[in-house]
């Protein structure tokens, strides 16, 4: 969610979905910030790894998201951002349901 506000202009409405299938629950949130390249969407979880556009946007480490698939993975899950049609991302998680 920060990372949604942080990279989306003023006012821009941030889509929060919670859907679940009988194998697991997910976690989506959308946004038309300043979207990722497909290169990019490979290496956003990697540690430290900060895009260019994300670099010339706003300060950060890019620890976040690496820090996000570890838990995830760590319980059975998985994680995954992708470019939106029309602009902007949806960044994702699933966990599996006990």
């Amino acid at each position: 969610m920060s990372n949604a506000v942080k990279y989306s202009p003023a006012k821009t409405p941030i889509e929060v979905v919670i859907q679940a299938t009988d194998a697991e629950a997910q976690v989506l949130v959308r946004d038309r910030g300043i979207g990722l390249d497909d290169a990019d969407a490979d290496q956003l979880f990697t540690a430290f790894y900060r895009s260019e556009s994300a670099r010339s946007r706003s300060a950060g480490l890019g620890i976040g998201l690496a820090a996000c698939k570890r838990v995830v993975e760590s319980l059975g899950g998985r994680i995954w951002a992708a470019s939106r049609h029309g602009g902007g991302s949806e960044f994702g998680f699933a966990l599996p349901l006990a």
